[in-house]
């Protein structure tokens, strides 16, 4: 098996399936190292025992390397600062292990293998859970000077209680006084000037946010990832322009090869420019009463001004447990203020998708604006190609769950 062959390929992967993925891993080495005995990063490149991946199948093999790059993302080499090498590794692997969980989902769902190798520890944790807080139970919890690799679990934290020998490889290598402990054998130099910069690392996720607005919501990616880079999610109306964008481009053609990465070895498709026209943009709004009428004008007359900068017809619809209100074809600004709500009852999302079938409407793209607490969702009712077509504004905080993101793009008012 040729490692760097198998690499190349998760890569690619990715770079179609989960382009903002894509393009991180294309701007971070990763290294073969056979003087190591699993995978490791120094906050920068990524290292490997290529017989030890060659062990693992394409799903595992796939989840060590993502578990690498999480590494590297969430800053974990720089974010030690003298803590005990031993509990800030199993604290960072914890939390790495907790979020690539989440994504397995959307890698399965993308067609792409992964999957936890047996070695590699996981416990459920609270959503926005830290390092620095996992490290901190795990200090009170064991004595860090124990020189054994035996490390406990207790129960009112991480919901069991497990004495775990040899838990994991160390896959963070960490230098203490030119020595090495546990299963740390390589030399890696964690100083300021190892691995990436924290810039450049923050650099390398907000371009890759800014290149794939459209696909930033549609997969699960850790808000740490933002919060640490200062950045922000993509507003909807960033997202709309984007679909816009490429609704009226031709389809990608090798014909016109993406030549960024052919230096790679990778040929992709590129794009071209047409003369496409986007015809309708549907809107529709819960009226149930959870939306503000302020935010909901707002929405509105952004709206119309996206639609008339792109010259397509713009439709807004009201829902609650069925369609209500229903205006066409909105031509003046003005009349925004006009096309409100008149019914306001419960909440049932899937009368949006009845009222599309009864109505025969095929829009060009479509966006539903709710506050994420819409019923209970009839799963048969979305055809993937509307969902591509979908845009679902969420004017609350609330967590994003699997119906969501069968609906569409998820992103916030």
């Amino acid at each position: 098996m040729n490692i760097d062959t198998e690499i190349k390929r998760f890569k690619m992967d990715l770079l179609r399936k989960m382009p903002f993925y894509g393009d991180i891993v294309m701007r971070l080495p990763f290294i073969e190292n056979n003087s190591i005995s699993t995978a490791c990063t120094d906050g920068g490149k990524i290292e490997y025992n290529s017989d030890f991946l060659c062990g693992l199948d394409r799903g595992e093999r796939n989840f060590v390397l993502m578990h690498e790059v999480f590494h590297v993302l969430l800053f974990h080499c720089k974010r030690r600062a003298g803590r005990d090498p031993k509990l800030w590794n199993t604290a960072a692997d914890l939390i790495v292990n907790n979020m690539l969980s989440r994504l397995s989902s959307d890698m399965s769902a993308a067609s792409i293998p992964f999957a936890k190798p047996s070695g590699l520890i996981s416990a459920k944790l609270e959503d926005g859970e830290t390092t620095e807080n996992v490290y901190e139970q795990l200090l009170r919890d064991n004595d860090v000077n124990n020189t054994t690799n035996m490390i406990l679990l207790r129960l009112k934290y991480f919901g069991s209680t497990a004495l775990v020998e040899n838990i994991a490889p160390d896959d963070i290598v960490i230098r203490k006084d030119g020595a090495t402990e546990g299963h740390m054998i390589a030399d890696v130099d964690l100083s300021e000037k190892a691995g990436l910069g924290e810039a450049m690392i923050k650099q390398i996720i907000r371009d890759a946010a800014t290149a794939n607005r459209s696909n930033v919501g549609s997969y699960f990616i850790p808000d740490r990832f933002f919060t640490l880079t200062e950045s922000k999610r993509i507003k909807w109306d960033k997202l709309l322009c984007d679909f816009l964008v490429e609704e009226i481009s031709d389809e990608a053609s090798y014909t016109t090869p993406e030549r960024k990465y052919i230096h790679m070895d990778l040929i992709l498709p590129g794009y071209g420019k047409s003369d496409g026209k986007i015809e309708e943009i549907w809107a529709f709004v819960d009226s149930s009463g959870s939306i503000d009428k302020n935010e909901m004008e707002q929405f509105l007359t952004q709206l119309y001004r996206i639609s008339k900068e792109f010259k397509c017809v713009f439709n807004i619809c009201y829902w609650d447990t069925t369609v209500t209100d229903v205006y066409k074809k909105i031509i003046k600004e003005d009349d925004i203020l006009k096309s409100l709500p008149r019914h306001f009852g419960g909440t049932d999302i899937n009368c949006v998708y009845k009222y599309i079938k009864e109505k025969k409407i095929k829009p060009d793209i479509m966006l539903i604006l709710t506050d994420g607490y819409f019923g209970t969702l009839d799963k048969s009712l979305i055809s993937p190609s509307l969902a591509k077509k979908t845009i679902l504004v969420l004017s609350t905080l609330v967590k994003a769950d699997d119906d969501m993101k069968r609906i569409g793009k998820i992103t916030r008012l």
